[in-house]
């Protein structure tokens, strides 16, 4: 069929989560979304069928932006699809998944279970306190939709925001009072040159998602238990990797985490 309008958010969401099950990949010619508002009930019926919001179960998130002054986009992930990794051989290897880019992050653990009274007073820039350790990440992209990172954008954010699996490096203290806006990363994929620079972080502070989060994490009423991890926005993103290549993301002074799709 075709999608001559706007497509059911609940059918949207049950396609996905099949297709997650699956491997099997959506026509986006088939579907249709009017806004922002649909993605994310798509989104949330996706995240209910495959069960990644289990209550009292450490949760896993991405949520980012281009800018303070904009919205955050935020997605709830599968606990399945992340993985601590400490080499490749220990959690590092992602050669199961069909990814489709990696972006180098910063991941945060909540220190305590956050109550939607909790997040309601919290302020952007001012959580810092919940924050219980951070680590060097990678995000792998992947995606349910035939066309990959040129689907509607939309349809993207139904699907995971175009999430493929979650890489956390070694946990250690956060870093209070950071100067993120200056910290040099570099993404380095295979054999190609190093992506870097200084900075890189659209909101120039990982710490400045937190508030965000935790008041769409619990805008259905539920607590976020200790332990949830949120990974906080791209500061390098590389696409069309090929199957077998080795990736590596570093920051200096913090650390680096080293995964292969």
């Amino acid at each position: 069929m075709n999608a001559t309008s706007s497509s059911s958010p609940t059918a949207l969401g049950d396609a996905l989560a099949q297709a997650w099950q699956s491997d099997q990949l959506l026509d986006a010619a088939d579907w249709s979304l009017p806004d922002e508002a649909a993605a994310y009930a798509a989104q949330a019926v996706l995240a209910t069928r495959m069960d990644w919001l289990a209550p009292g179960r450490p949760q896993v998130w991405k949520v980012g932006g281009s800018s303070r002054d904009g919205a955050l986009g935020s997605s709830p992930l599968p606990p399945l699809r992340t993985r601590e990794v400490r080499g490749l051989r220990n959690g590092g290897d992602f050669s199961d998944l069909t990814l489709i880019g990696a972006e180098a992050e910063i991941a945060l653990r909540l220190s305590e279970d956050v109550t939607p009274e909790m997040a309601a007073a919290l302020v952007p820039g001012r959580a810092e306190h919940l924050i219980a350790a951070m680590c060097v990440a990678v995000e792998w992209l992947g995606s349910r939709w035939k066309d990959g990172l040129a689907t509607d954008h939309l349809l993207r954010l139904a699907d995971a925001q175009t999430h493929g699996a979650l890489a956390l490096g070694p946990w250690q203290a956060w870093k209070a009072g950071h100067d993120w806006a200056n910290q040099p990363c570099e993404l380095l994929v295979g054999d190609q040159p190093p992506m870097g620079g200084v900075g890189g972080h659209g909101l120039n502070d990982p710490a400045w998602v937190m508030a965000g989060w935790l008041k769409t994490a619990t805008s259905t009423g539920s607590t976020v238990p200790a332990g949830s991890v949120v990974t906080t926005g791209s500061w390098r993103v590389a696409t069309k990797i090929a199957r077998g290549t080795t990736v590596v993301a570093r920051y200096a002074g913090i650390g680096e985490v080293t995964v292969r799709c």
